[in-house]
């Protein structure tokens, strides 16, 4: 017992001083030291180890506060790539990147309205076979591969319902990982945008401990971070926040085969669909909407009003049930017109509790994608961390 612990430590320290590396380079061997709470020769003897694995690279000499200039630490993001994907209702989206998860080498996206899983599979291999056909040579090749679904998933990454899909207790992960022979990391797409919301402020210095990510597309979901770790629930299914009934009164059944949930009133289809029940001409996308909104047509902002009140209104029971530090909104319409988020802080009726803050997430409809390749190539560091010590 005492050396699987002993390992397990090692492991740990392994990939604390590389997550250390990834969230803050350039970066020095003392200040990792400060960062870790763990000694000079232990900080120095495992960035020994990752950079005779290629995975680290002293680039350059910082500021002295007296005495030597400290050499700084970078990650060697050309020594591998991952694949991530982000497989919408109607859509899917693939991309290539290197290992920092942020410089995309290549992009795929094709639409997959109506289509079943079989035929989706397929398209999503030949995507995947198109981008790795233009993967750069590298030591470590495609070291794993990312998946946002935007359906409820277990906590062993099997897809079991996408309801405006209809699938139904599909393992996506275990086919992709037999066909590539890479691990293959699959999860819901709110909490794979909560994980890059959390990735981008991290890197901006803040300590962010509890977060909200209200991921607003053809469906909804909902990225709960607490205590800096994603809260999944006992079965995995905390997030599906989007089939929260906020209206008995609906006569129109869900695709979930409930009533009045939030993604009937928010979702983006939701919202083109009663905008086409009330407008003269009809509309296809929301950058249409948006456009109606600004040149303040009367029956638009209606649609917009509808919105905001169903809106604030999920958000209202999100704070109350989760009392969270921030809640973090990606919505395609709100971008385009920010400047209605008072709007829906004026509807929020909070008696008793308040969010600190409620704001525009900056990655958009990015954030699934990159939170999966993010997760990709972290769990890639973690296995190598693990396998020095097996293989030490």
């Amino acid at each position: 017992m005492k050396i699987t612990q002993t390992k397990d430590i090692r492991a740990a320290n392994r990939w604390e001083i590389m997550r250390q590396v990834l969230g803050n380079y350039p970066i020095s061997r003392a200040d990792i030291g400060r960062r870790t709470g763990l000694n000079k020769a232990t900080v120095s003897t495992i960035v020994k180890e990752w950079i005779d694995a290629g995975l680290l690279m002293e680039t350059e000499l910082g500021h002295s506060e007296g005495g030597r200039k400290p050499i700084l630490l970078s990650p060697l993001h050309g020594a591998g790539c991952a694949v991530a994907l982000d497989i919408d209702i109607s859509r899917v989206q693939a991309i290539l990147t290197d290992l920092s998860g942020e410089t995309v080498l290549a992009r795929e996206q094709f639409p997959t309205q109506g289509e079943d899983f079989p035929r989706v599979y397929e398209r999503v291999c030949q995507a995947v076979d198109r981008l790795l056909a233009q993967m750069p040579a590298s030591q470590y090749g495609l070291v794993g591969m990312g998946v946002a679904v935007h359906g409820v998933v277990d906590l062993s990454g099997l897809i079991r319902f996408i309801p405006r899909r209809g699938w139904r207790n599909v393992d996506l992960r275990s086919l992709l990982a037999e066909r590539y022979q890479v691990p293959v990391s699959l999860d819901n797409d709110g909490n794979l945008a909560a994980l890059a919301q959390q990735e981008l402020i991290s890197g901006t210095g803040e300590c962010l401990q509890s977060l909200a990510m209200v991921n607003i597309g053809d469906s909804i979901s909902v990225g709960l971070i607490t205590n800096g770790e994603l809260f999944r629930g006992f079965h995995g299914f905390a997030n599906a926040i989007g089939h929260h009934t906020i209206n008995f009164d609906e006569p129109a059944q869900c695709s979930c085969g409930k009533y009045g949930c939030w993604e009937q009133y928010c979702s983006d289809g939701a919202l083109i669909a009663y905008a086409n029940s009330v407008l003269s001409q009809p509309i296809s996308s929301i950058p249409e909407l948006a456009d109606l909104i600004r040149r303040q047509d009367p029956t638009a902002r209606q649609v917009l009003d509808r919105f905001i009140t169903y809106l604030a209104v999920g958000l209202t029971n999100i704070i109350f049930i989760f009392d969270c530090q921030v809640i973090v909104i990606s919505s395609e319409l709100l971008s385009a017109l920010p400047y209605y988020m008072p709007d829906i802080l004026g509807k929020m009726v909070l008696p008793i509790t308040h969010a600190e803050e409620v704001v525009l997430s900056p990655l958009g409809k990015s954030g699934p994608i990159l939170g999966a390749a993010h997760q990709a190539i972290c769990q890639f560091f973690q296995d190598m961390a693990n396998a020095a010590e097996t293989n030490g």
